[in-house]
């Protein structure tokens, strides 16, 4: 797992779990006492605070005040053990409801946590919208819950329940059109520097007690038709976000790069991204920030939005070896030459281009 790069990022308490800043104390110890047996600590990459806790059916008073001792209880117990060095405390992600207006009432309650956490947590779900969309604007909703601190965002991704008979008020998309956004969303949150974790690895085997669960079944990059994981296939976006990872691998997006390299385009939603790879080879990611799947509530049917491609142009000091990549649709190279010059038809699909000298 180390050589792999995965990290995990662990809650170790509820709510529901203490009825004190004693009680929450006693919980934290008890988890990190099994981690400190059991885990191997260097994959540990951080410890959340209670999740989503103003969804829990609480009165407001009750639950900031229990999330405040849970915070105050995880951060100083984790600092006060050294094996827990390299390891980091989050805030407490807030359901965020409707959207402002629901939500600003439970940020201004729960108020300051920044003296007991490294690191803000927020959960973002686009809906059936491009990933880009509502980000800054709900990240500067829980910013007074970690004032001067990073922020993180450990859950995010789009549900695939089309076909599963969701009666419910929020948005889904098309397997297709999560294949699209999700290698977006990686991007969106890296070049902002974030860390981002893909809500979730599996979808949710039936049956399903309620239409939320039904919703909720569909995050998976993974189909799971049954508790046996011989029945488990992967989705489109599982390859999507696997090739484009594969492609990245261990390069750092680049502020300023030798690489000199001008993008031009007659469209204000083109994105671009610059990387460079260990073995000296730059990746140029270029997408456009558009919606690709609308999900219509009323009649609970949705359809994918038709993209029309714009053309953009790639100029380089020199002639370079380019290979281009679709992580969304396949392994291979869509396309492959040598150039100082070159034009893209860019649509809903990501492209990587693969830069040599």
């Amino acid at each position: 797992m180390d050589a792999l790069d995965v990290r995990w990022c662990c809650p170790v308490l509820t709510l529901g779990d203490f009825t004190d800043l004693a009680g929450a104390r006693a919980v934290v110890n008890e988890q990190l006492d099994w981690l400190q047996a059991n885990a191997d600590l260097a994959l540990l990459d951080s410890l959340p605070g209670p999740n989503e806790p103003n969804s829990e059916g609480k009165a407001v008073a009750q639950w900031v005040t229990l999330t405040r001792w849970a915070q105050q209880a995880l951060y100083e117990e984790t600092r006060r053990r050294s094996a827990f060095d390299g390891v980091l405390v989050q805030g407490p992600p807030l359901n965020m409801k409707g959207g402002p207006r629901e939500i600003s009432p439970d940020v201004q309650a729960l108020g300051d946590l920044s003296h007991w956490l490294d690191r803000g947590d927020a959960h973002i779900y686009p809906g059936d919208d491009d990933p880009e969309v509502a980000v800054d604007e709900r990240l500067a909703l829980l910013q007074p819950i970690h004032p001067g601190k990073p922020v993180c965002v450990t859950e995010g991704g789009y549900s695939t329940s089309v076909d599963r008979g969701y009666t419910g008020g929020a948005e889904l998309v098309s397997e297709k059109a999560a294949a699209q956004y999700a290698p977006k969303q990686l991007l969106v949150h890296a070049i902002a520097g974030r860390t981002f974790f893909s809500y979730e690895a599996l979808d949710e085997a039936p049956p399903y007690k309620d239409t939320r669960a039904t919703r909720e079944a569909g995050f998976g990059l993974v189909r799971t038709p049954t508790v046996n994981p011989d029945s488990w296939t992967a989705k489109p976006g599982f390859d999507a976000i696997r090739r484009t990872l594969a492609l990245l691998k261990d390069a750092p997006l680049l502020i300023s790069s030798p690489l000199t390299v001008d993008v031009v385009a007659a469209t204000a939603d083109l994105r671009t991204a610059l990387f460079q790879r260990s073995d000296s080879k730059w990746l140029l990611a270029v997408w456009r920030a558009v919606d690709l799947y609308e999900w219509d509530r009323v009649t609970l049917t949705g359809r994918e939005l038709l993209v029309q491609s714009e053309q953009v142009t790639v100029t380089f000091d020199e002639p370079r070896s380019v290979t281009v990549y679709q992580p969304s649709l396949q392994d291979t190279p869509t396309l492959k030459f040598n150039r100082s010059t070159f034009t893209l038809s860019v649509g809903g699909e990501l492209q990587i281009c693969e830069i040599g000298s």
